[in-house]
């Protein structure tokens, strides 16, 4: 009836995938499972259980694509045997999907650049993930602290014709709590010290974080750029009770930002109704749904099918 007439015209809707990660070929190290689960080690080899309807659904939908038996074995053979290529091309054609914008500031083993995947879509957009970017030049100039200014300020080019949004981990780091007036002086001293614990340089001091954040904020606004945020839902690095994206209200009240476009990702999972009513209150605030298949109901991830979870 009506739900079989809005699933039609929703599947003739090209989609954006509006915040990716770069592929990787099927022979790569990124466990297959690790595409369902933000769980590792023992935890992700107990993720394919019957009970996480999420991970049964999203295996039983691709098998039915494959066209194989939902079955972890047999899903990895066919993408083995069929390669890269094939899959991608099948599964980018099934998604319907007109444009993806790309995250690459996460390195994975035997992943493909951003070029590959134009074979695929119509459009490939980059996302600027500010503390990859950071850690890059920290690391690859030998006096970084010099090129403190050059970190917080891209070059108008960069920003304007290279990429289509920006992203911030700080949730991973040191929580959304950011300090909008923090100062330039407590930003050098906490570049100093993450400069100071050693090589590759990893960036986590509170501070400099929160200063990298607003002045890349400035320069996303100026830009008419959107700030993508991590909020919620990732792996265990990252301490839930400092991703609630409530904390960003003093951002959000700040009238430099007023008219910025901050994009709460992953529906901020768990904490969706907290996310949803900022994105009711504040325009600048708008709410991205990718990889929210846990807060799914269980009713509305059971869906009759031939094939189960073996």
């Amino acid at each position: 009836g009506k739900f079989r007439e809005l699933r039609t015209a929703v599947d003739a809707v090209a989609a954006v995938d509006a915040h990716a990660h770069n592929l990787v070929d099927v022979d790569s190290s990124f466990p297959f499972l690790r595409c369902f689960s933000e769980a590792e080690g023992d935890a992700l080899s107990r993720a394919p259980h019957p009970l996480l309807q999420g991970i049964d659904r999203s295996l039983r939908d691709i098998a039915a694509l494959y066209n194989c038996r939902a079955s972890l074995d047999e899903l990895e053979s066919h993408r083995k045997s069929s390669g890269l290529l094939s899959i991608t091309a099948k599964c980018f054609e099934a998604a319907n999907i007109s444009a993806v914008l790309i995250d690459d500031g996460i390195l994975f083993d035997k992943m493909c650049d951003l070029e590959w995947h134009k074979s695929f879509a119509p459009a490939v957009g980059r996302i600027l993930r500010i503390e990859h970017l950071a850690e890059t030049i920290l690391n690859d100039v030998r006096i970084p602290h010099l090129l403190f200014s050059s970190i917080l300020l891209p070059q108008k080019s960069v920003v304007a014709d290279k990429i289509v949004a920006m992203k911030t981990i700080a949730a991973y780091r040191s929580g959304l709590q950011i300090d909008t007036e923090v100062s330039k002086g407590d930003a050098e001293k906490g570049l100093l010290a993450d400069l100071n614990a050693g090589r590759p340089v990893r960036i986590k001091n509170k501070s400099f974080i929160d200063f990298l954040f607003i002045c890349s904020l400035e320069v996303a606004t100026s830009f008419d750029l959107p700030m993508q945020v991590h909020t919620g839902f990732g792996d265990k690095d990252l301490d839930l009770r400092q991703s609630n994206p409530l904390h960003l209200r003093k951002v959000l009240e700040d009238k430099r930002f007023s008219k910025s476009q901050i994009v709460l990702l992953h529906a901020s999972y768990p904490f969706s109704k907290e996310a949803s009513y900022l994105a009711s209150v504040y325009s600048q605030i708008y709410l991205d749904f990718g990889l929210a298949v846990p807060k799914l109901s269980v009713q509305g991830m059971i869906l009759p099918s031939k094939n189960s979870l073996n």
